[in-house]
């Protein structure tokens, strides 16, 4: 990240937890992002990075296919957990249990945290 310090960035907009997460990795690292772009859609960061218009912080699963050749992805020592709420008692609701299921099955298993509970 230190070696970005002095590069533009393209960030999440003001108020989400994407664009916390950069300025907040930026400042361990030791400086404040210099924002160029602020856009919430990943495939938008990507090609915004792929046509040399800054650098940015995507989570893994937002990169959804094979980055286009200008891009580099490098992993960060960083990482964010996506936790599923709902009311005491509804976990087997059909509709509940579905979408538990369904987000399970559409996260690569490398991403799956120890602690998957129905």
């Amino acid at each position: 990240m230190r070696a970005h310090a002095q590069s533009p960035w393209i960030t999440a907009t003001p108020g989400t937890l994407c664009h916390a997460m950069t300025v907040r990795a930026c400042q361990a690292a030791g400086f404040t992002p210099r924002v160029r772009h602020q856009v919430d859609e990943f495939a938008t960061v990507l090609a915004l990075v792929a046509a040399g218009q800054g650098v940015a912080v995507v989570p893994q699963l937002g990169v959804t296919g094979p980055a286009d050749p200008a891009v580099r992805l490098t992993r960060l020592l960083m990482e964010r957990r996506t936790n599923l709420a709902f009311r005491s008692g509804a976990g087997a609701h059909p509709a509940v249990a579905a979408f538990g299921t369904a987000l399970r099955v559409a996260v690569p298993p490398d991403l799956v945290g120890s602690r998957a509970e129905a």
